[in-house]
């Protein structure tokens, strides 16, 4: 047994659906059974009651007997301990938080998402994404970039086009604007016409666009990704 363990559970799940009187039996049942490796206590209540906490009624009377097995028989109903009478006391049988069905909650754990599950378009955190992947500069025309003056662009104009890596890219303002609907490539052609890019840039920048829609450009999530492109935690 994790000590550590019991006192989370007991605190956070069970202590709450318990009133002061049950808590003190609980844990006086749980020093005397569970915690000494005992699964089951012979206790006699008449007497152990003093010795667990001061009664609410009268302030300073310890708990009274009839209260002690009335709080005894509620927990028993709510599944925290098995109780039978024997000429010695009442043989208890208690159960840990985590042994009580319902009590302690495990949250249902969220599946791994996949890179290409991730919306790089609407979600703000992967957008920062997208545009660390581009070093900062505009994936078109290589101008510098700053957090409050890029655009994401779709590669791909919607509704053809989703929102995943491969078809997402952080761009200037003037070439979002410019580029429309054209076809990516066909936008660096007209860039490097109008000298906005040299021989060298352009082939660099026609290179990232195949890589890119190969699915070769990934943003850098937490830890990075594994082989099989499940997102890491950091």
């Amino acid at each position: 047994m994790d000590l550590h363990s019991f006192l989370v559970e007991f605190q956070d799940y069970l202590a709450p659906r318990l009133d002061t009187y049950e808590q003190a039996l609980y844990l006086y049942l749980f020093r005397h059974g569970r915690l000494l490796g005992l699964e089951e206590v012979v206790i006699g209540f008449k007497s152990a009651r003093t010795r667990m906490a001061m009664g609410v009624g009268t302030s300073g009377k310890p708990m009274a007997e009839g209260t002690c097995y009335e709080k005894l028989r509620s927990l028993q109903a709510k599944g925290c301990i098995e109780l039978t009478s024997e000429r010695a006391g009442s043989r208890v049988r208690l159960r840990l938080p985590n042994e009580i069905p319902g009590v302690v909650v495990t949250p249902p754990q969220t599946p791994a998402l996949t890179l290409e599950e991730m919306d790089f378009f609407e979600v703000e955190e992967n957008r920062r994404l997208i545009l660390e992947r581009e070093g900062y500069k505009c994936f078109y025309c290589l101008r510098g970039l700053k957090q409050e003056n890029h655009v994401i662009e779709h590669v791909v104009s919607r509704p053809a086009g989703g929102n995943d890596y491969r078809n997402v890219v952080a761009s200037c303002r003037q070439c979002n604007n410019r580029k429309g609907d054209m076809a990516a490539e066909d936008f660096l052609r007209l860039l490097i016409r109008e000298g906005f890019l040299s021989d060298d840039e352009f082939q660099q920048r026609r290179g990232d666009l195949l890589r890119l829609q190969a699915g070769e450009l990934r943003p850098l999530i937490n830890g990075g990704l594994s082989d099989s492109g499940t997102i890491n935690p950091a």
